[in-house]
């Protein structure tokens, strides 16, 4: 059975309860997310299954090729995810076309500036970790230009989407953990960073917020954080002396780029945290907002600051030049930030307002339903 077809009869099974989960107009149907979260553990496997299948009839022992091909086939089974799921979006504020044209454009610009360094993303990423030759003509690049397109957009739905229907299932569960787990009360706590001086009384979601249809702050938040965690990932391998000597750069920019677009994936549970305003109630004069805390294990600027410095300073003592290091952020910021705002975009207009609601929803009836546990305990 195809995976629209089963979509198609999920749906039709859940129409008594999708409308709830629509009801916020930003996400796909409660259907869809089901369908995404039974078919998550499925993708990573036939994915992974294949990418050691293509390693092993393409006699791949080098780790930066087997990398490339890794991440290329982890970005194709997201856009088909993407492509699949799309159709089925709620509309937001700006309907999917308008969504998809920003992101061409953006992806185009990035197109044309990683194809000038010599950095094909998917057409060849997959065959050859080799740069375009120069004799190869005007219908390779229309070919690669469409693809890299088609894929990195569909791929970033995809990913959005897998990430907002994990949350939606998995986060309230987690969020009533922190009060009202045994075992797992102080690993929920750990995970969110609580400070064990803290004698958690009960968690808590902040009133319901309308933040309109296009919900701006989290694009702003979720384009910066995203960008932020890029150059993060970046600084350790931009500066690794190791790094530098040993791989080409077409190379590092392409897995860096592939790499990118499951930044979001790491970003968007800590924004769906703080969209919903859930807070520890304890003695303290004031509550503790959870997302906070996930911030702080996301980043820790201290921490960050000192691994660029160190890692400056040891790639100059290895006899690397500070431009070429320069080069690198230089091809990898316009990729970065165009995989940051697209995602950034696509969860502010389609996903963030639904998701927020259903985690509103389902923390509710799973702290009723601890509530009456403990009642009969």
């Amino acid at each position: 059975m195809s995976a629209d077809a089963e979509i198609g009869g999920g749906m039709r099974e859940a129409s008594g309860d999708a409308g709830r989960y629509d009801s916020g107009g930003r996400s796909s149907s409660k259907a869809v997310d089901a369908f995404l979260v039974r078919s998550l553990s499925w993708l990573v496997a036939i994915c992974v299954a294949t990418t050691f299948i293509l390693a092993y009839f393409r006699h791949i022992s080098d780790v930066w090729n087997f990398l490339s091909q890794t991440c290329t086939i982890f970005a194709v089974a997201f856009a088909l995810i993407g492509a699949v799921i799309s159709r089925r979006l709620t509309k937001g504020s700006y309907p999917l076309w308008t969504v998809a044209s920003f992101g061409m454009a953006a992806l185009a610009i990035m197109w044309l500036c990683l194809t000038d360094s010599e950095t094909v993303l998917f057409l060849r990423g997959i065959y050859s970790l080799a740069p375009v030759e120069s004799e190869v003509g005007p219908g390779f690049f229309l070919a690669d230009i469409l693809m890299s397109i088609a894929i990195m957009l569909f791929a970033s739905i995809g990913v959005i989407a897998t990430v907002s229907a994990m949350l939606g299932k998995y986060m309230p569960k987690l969020l009533v953990s922190v009060e009202f787990g045994n075992g797992d009360k102080r690993t929920a706590a750990n995970f969110f960073m609580v400070p064990d001086v803290l004698d958690v009384e009960r968690v808590e979601l902040d009133p319901y917020d309308d933040r309109g249809d296009f919900d701006l702050e989290s694009l702003l938040w979720l384009t910066a954080y995203t960008f932020a965690l890029g150059m993060l990932v970046g600084t350790m391998l931009f500066l690794n002396p190791v790094v530098l000597e040993t791989v080409p750069e077409h190379i590092l920019i392409r897995v860096m780029v592939l790499i990118s677009l499951f930044l979001p994936a790491m970003v968007v549970p800590w924004q769906a945290v703080r969209n919903v305003g859930a807070k520890v109630i304890s003695a303290a004069p004031r509550p503790y907002y959870l997302w906070t805390g996930a911030k702080r294990r996301l980043f820790t600027g201290f921490m960050a600051l000192g691994l660029f410095f160190f890692s400056f300073i040891i790639a100059i003592y290895y006899g690397n030049s500070v431009e070429t290091m320069l080069g690198y952020y230089a091809q990898y910021l316009i990729p970065l930030l165009t995989v940051s705002m697209i995602s950034g975009f696509m969860y502010a207009n389609c996903f963030a307002r639904g998701l927020s609601d259903n985690i509103r929803e389902e923390f509710q009836v799973c702290r009723e339903a601890a509530l009456r546990k403990r009642g009969r305990a």
